[in-house]
């Protein structure tokens, strides 16, 4: 079916009112006290530099972590709010090992005030190795290439936008503060020297973060991407091109973005 004209008629004023209580590239060298690094450090993004979509790419500094180490995210004072989001670059680097043998998993895991809400393996050695996160569509950035850190037969890197990524969006949340906690764990694991994993962009934001609906591929601006992200998921059931946030990406979407192109957002 060819969509020949749109007619936009929308009203923004049933929108939630959100907040960003924490966001940071980290280009500036620093993390913010809501930040436990353990032995987590930053570092130049090397070979990843540029990967993404529009002005959400790595770019300068990314917060490496080995595995087995936790990064903890400490917020407080939150606005009223239902839901939470979380947003980052996600770089899987060097010779981790997926789901199995040899040697035994390597896993991502992410927890919200002790709640498991993603758990997920990252495969980059060999091929056959089996990789339990399937992306969604746009969510692939890089994918067994060389982006430099070890270098070797098993050293390949991948990189992943968990912009999109639905376990990270609309996460039931009311308290008025949060704990988010990632690690690298499983019973595969290895030195830095072998295999690590790096944030970039990180954003937490409650209800959604309103500010700009009809950016929903969070790059910074309203354009032809997030047209195309309406439209791939148009009919489903999903939080991908939901600029609305009801659940449904449908013609109300498709008229957020369409009402918003050629924005700038703040």
């Amino acid at each position: 079916m060819r969509i020949q004209q749109v007619v936009c008629v929308l009203a923004f004023a049933g929108f939630a009112q959100a907040g960003t209580p924490y966001e940071s590239d980290f280009d500036d060298g620093t993390v913010g006290p809501e930040i436990t690094l353990g032995a987590a450090f930053l570092t130049g993004v090397q070979g990843y530099a540029d990967l993404g979509v529009g002005d959400n790419t790595f770019t300068g500094l990314f917060l490496r972590s080995p595995t087995q180490n936790t990064v903890r995210v400490e917020l407080t004072d939150l606005p009223t709010h239902s839901t939470i989001d979380i947003a980052f670059l996600f770089a899987a680097i060097d010779s981790l090992d997926g789901t199995g043998t040899p040697p035994a998993g390597d896993f991502f895991i992410v927890t919200v005030d002790g709640v498991e809400v993603f758990n997920e393996s990252f495969a980059n050695a060999l091929k056959e190795q089996i990789q339990s996160y399937q992306p969604p569509a746009g969510g692939e950035l890089a994918r067994r290439v060389p982006l430099g850190f070890t270098v070797g037969e098993f050293y390949l890197d991948s990189a992943y936008d968990m912009y999109i990524e639905p376990a990270f969006r609309d996460i039931p949340h009311t308290a008025d503060s949060v704990v988010i906690e990632f690690r690298l764990d499983g019973d595969g694991v290895q030195d830095l020297n072998d295999e690590s994993w790096a944030l970039d962009n990180l954003r937490v934001s409650t209800d959604g973060d309103s500010s700009c609906p009809g950016d929903v591929n969070f790059d910074g601006s309203v354009d032809l991407a997030d047209l195309n992200l309406v439209l791939a998921n148009f009919g489903q059931a999903t939080p991908n091109g939901d600029a609305t946030g009801d659940g449904v990406v449908d013609l109300a979407d498709l008229n957020a973005v369409l009402a918003a192109f050629g924005a700038s957002c703040p």
